[in-house]
């Protein structure tokens, strides 16, 4: 109750320059309040979740303002002060891999270390951040994907989509995209173009054009997880909080991806024709 900016909505009182941090979410009798944050009059008793720095903790922990302030576990607020060390570091990397100085791996690891040895991340955090999760996924999509080639299921696949295809090579990048593109919605991304990336290669052996449209094609495709909430990190993260359903992403996924596929079937034989 002797919250200062009492009966003021949260711009109108100026929280942020007020307490150096910036309200997330306001929850009220156990529910978030489902309205712009700027809008929100705070009252006694609501719980706010807060970004802010490192000192807020402190200083605020025997405030008369707040009841309870505690840090969120686990939660590793981002090193603002690093930034363009870390931009600097990613250009480093992205020139000696595009110059061909160094392989993409050897030019990811050094980057990785110099990111370390900078302090722009700490070691635990760099083990946190490794999702082995998805390097399973992509470890069991390449031996899937080697067995594809090796078995003659991925030529197969190829000769299928060509015979549909009429034999047509922009047909056949058609199919490839919309095929990885389903692919990339039901697992992830990294998977899809594993697992197509063969198929892509026996098709263009197949029709006798070079592979690099049908690669460029498999990238764009294998990104383009629209379409379902399950497609990529960032769909699930606010597939949850911002209530939708299964069908909004179809809705909106849907039509995007198609909207990606025609503009690369004008671009990609455009720029690396067959």
């Amino acid at each position: 109750p002797d919250f200062p900016l009492l009966g003021k909505s949260v711009r109108v009182g100026n929280f942020r320059k007020y307490y150096g941090a910036v309200i997330i979410a306001v929850c009220r009798d156990g529910k978030q309040i489902k309205q712009r944050i700027g809008d929100v009059e705070l009252k006694p008793g609501d719980t706010v979740l807060l970004e802010t720095n490192s000192e807020f903790v402190r200083k605020q922990r025997f405030s008369r303002d707040f009841l309870v302030v505690s840090p969120v576990a686990d939660f590793q607020p981002a090193r603002h002060s690093k930034r363009w060390v870390a931009i600097g570091i990613m250009l480093v990397m992205v020139l000696s891999a595009a110059s061909g100085l160094l392989s993409m791996f050897k030019a990811a690891m050094l980057a990785a270390a110099l990111m370390i040895f900078t302090r722009c991340c700490t070691m635990n955090g760099a083990r946190r951040s490794i999702s082995w999760q998805v390097l399973a996924a992509i470890a069991a999509s390449l031996a899937l994907g080697k067995a594809m080639e090796e078995s003659g299921l991925a030529a197969l696949i190829a000769n299928f989509l060509v015979a549909s295809a009429a034999g047509s090579p922009l047909a056949t990048m058609l199919a490839l995209f919309f095929v990885t593109a389903v692919f990339s919605a039901l697992i992830t991304n990294a998977a899809a173009a594993v697992l197509m990336f063969p198929i892509a290669v026996a098709a263009s052996q197949d029709l006798g054009v070079s592979v690099v449209p049908y690669a460029v094609t498999l990238m764009v495709a294998a990104s383009a997880s629209f379409s379902t909430p399950i497609g990529y990190q960032t769909n699930m993260m606010v597939w949850g909080p911002g209530e939708y359903r299964f069908v909004d992403f179809l809705r909106l996924g849907i039509p995007l991806t198609i909207l990606v596929g025609a503009v690369t079937m004008v671009v990609v034989p455009w720029i690396w024709p067959f």
